[in-house]
């Protein structure tokens, strides 16, 4: 049975159909205003408060070749999340403070065959940035709970389709897990097997040189704060490049990562990526690679070609075709393959993206067991302000 036919028979709780269906009337009733967004305002002595946020809702369903999970869920890869800045009116020199959370809403990577959180749960590991911020000739710094340096240089991606097609596929789905051919669920998840090494956001002290040409240097050290039992160091450094040579956009970036493991052991990754576009034709390619050096030292390469069409007045329709290509994950010998494709319209009146993504996973490794492939497919919307 297809995952389309097997969607059509699965269940979604009717509260959470209701509330998908509340959202989207709400936020589309607030998209054709106009003025639709978060109003700045001064706050006196020449600074302001400048609020945004996002909302992205979407259907997601996993079929793991006996039974279908499906669920309305927040995609973990652009969180819903409301945040601000207090800084300097008209410039963005000197200090300032932001603050950002996700609103706790069911994320996409959370569920799975055996556990669906409730829809909204918020809690303090919702909290993505509260950091002071200082830039000047020097560079910029920042300090408090942030992006750490290597922070998405394994996403860096032209094609503008992160919502619903990146590296990073753990935040798509990664607690599902593979059935073996036997029926049984195998305890092997997509996080298991297709981790992409990007670096993740913790409490620390962070360094961005300036602008050189084109390139930048950032460093981090910091500590997590948000989850208790957790006494290690974490610490990165990162490359990154963007240039615009006319037709031709580039984006770039390569980081390290490092992690003093409590009791002495220190792990480190290296992850990075590369897109460009041509922006006459809209054709586009994104690259992404990575390795971790311990233990059984996986790598990937990930890569997705997409095409930025201008099908319809309203904005642009993006399409693509992706997939990843694993080694020694979760045990040396084994492999993992993901291919997928989609599509993005973009309605840019109102900063609003619809969207649908279908993959398709593999994995295999050198025991005797042999697992069932999985289909993901979701469906949703996503809008800034």
């Amino acid at each position: 049975m297809s995952l389309t036919q097997r969607c059509s028979m699965s269940k979604v709780h009717s509260a959470d159909i209701a509330i998908f269906f509340a959202a989207v009337t709400f936020v589309s009733g607030a998209a054709h205003a106009e003025t639709f967004g978060l109003p700045s305002a001064s706050i006196g002595n020449g600074w302001t408060y400048d609020p945004y946020g996002r909302f992205v809702m979407a259907y997601q369903a996993f079929d793991d070749g006996q039974d279908t999970t499906s669920n309305i869920v927040d995609m973990s890869t652009s969180t819903s999340r409301f945040g601000f800045y207090l800084k300097r009116k008209d410039t963005d020199d000197g200090v300032s403070f932001q603050f950002e959370t996700g609103l706790g809403l069911r994320g996409s990577s959370k569920t799975s065959q055996t556990n669906t959180p409730d829809l909204f749960g918020w809690d303090r590991k919702q909290f993505r940035q509260v950091q002071v911020i200082y830039r000047g000739a020097f560079g910029t710094l920042r300090a408090g709970q942030g992006s750490m340096a290597t922070d998405s240089i394994a996403e860096l991606d032209l094609g503008k389709t992160t919502v619903v097609a990146k590296s990073n596929i753990s935040e798509m789905g990664g607690s599902y897990q593979f059935r073996t051919t036997g029926g049984a669920l195998s305890g092997i998840d997509l996080g298991d097997t297709f981790d992409s090494f990007d670096g993740d956001r913790k409490f620390r002290l962070r360094y961005d040189t300036p602008d050189w040409n084109g390139f930048s240097i950032a460093a981090a050290y910091g500590e997590e704060i948000l989850t208790s039992g957790v006494d290690d160091t974490f610490y990165d450094v990162a490359l990154r490049y963007a240039a615009d040579f006319g037709r031709l956009k580039l984006s770039a970036g390569l980081g390290n990562s490092y992690v003093d493991v409590a009791g002495g052991a220190t792990d480190y990754t290296t992850a990075g990526s590369v897109s460009v576009l041509d922006k006459n034709t809209g054709l586009n390619l994104t690259l992404a690679s990575g390795r971790d050096a311990t233990a059984t030292q996986p790598s990937y390469v990930w890569a997705k070609a997409g095409w930025d069409a201008d099908f319809a007045s309203v904005g642009v329709t993006r399409l693509y075709i992706e997939g990843f290509w694993g080694s020694d994950y979760v045990s040396a010998g084994s492999e993992s393959e993901m291919w997928g494709l989609g599509v993005m319209q973009r309605i840019k009146r109102y900063n609003l993206d619809v969207f649908a993504g279908y993959r398709v996973f593999s994995f295999s490794d050198t025991s005797a067991t042999q697992y069932q492939d999985g289909e993901a497919l979701q469906i949703g919307a996503h809008i800034t302000f």
